[in-house]
């Protein structure tokens, strides 16, 4: 998407976009977690309304894909969809709370995707605060978790879409952001 085509749906350049996401994604993964991600790239997103079936996976993979996901709404409305692999979720998780595979194990599952609101909460926090920032106010919705194998999560063609790309711990770290102006 063009600089031109993004200002016929929001009042932010792909630049501005690009940094607020860089920024949200390594601010907390630098102060929360203490290790590196190193971003590579973005690229605009398919909605179903530019295809003629599915779009395909954000994140194609054998394992089980973990999604963490919370909305903004308000003057500029939108959601992030933070995509890892089951085994990076589990290895996040252990860094965040500084806990072993044992203890993680003991725990179960519902202490991954309790980490991986957490996550995904601090991570929009930081980006719907510089979007607010700028002067469109918004508030956050309640995580949600998603996991599975092979689903899309399809978005129509009204909205903005783009996809950040990252890799920590030797593996991709997807934020899938659409948005659009609220009411």
């Amino acid at each position: 998407m063009t600089d031109n085509l993004i200002q016929d749906k929001l009042p932010f350049s792909l630049q501005e976009l690009e940094g607020m996401m860089i920024e949200a994604v390594g601010k907390f993964f630098d102060t929360m977690v203490g290790l590196p991600i190193q971003y590579e790239g973005a690229k605009v997103g398919a909605s179903y309304d530019d295809l003629d079936g599915p779009p395909p996976p954000v994140l194609p993979s054998t394992q089980t894909v973990i999604v963490g996901m919370v909305g903004f709404i308000g003057l500029m409305s939108g959601v992030i969809n933070l995509y890892m692999e089951e085994d990076l979720a589990l290895r996040l998780t252990g860094s965040f709370l500084g806990m072993n595979d044992s203890e993680l194990a003991e725990e179960g599952p519902e202490v991954i995707h309790d980490t991986l609101g957490e996550m995904t909460n601090m991570i929009v926090g930081t980006f719907k605060n510089a979007v607010s920032d700028k002067g469109f106010q918004c508030r956050m919705t309640v995580p949600s978790i998603l996991r599975g194998t092979n689903f899309t999560i399809e978005t129509p063609s009204t909205v903005f879409r783009q996809i950040y790309t990252f890799r920590i711990l030797n593996s991709p770290f997807i934020a899938d952001l659409t948005m659009k102006p609220g009411d």
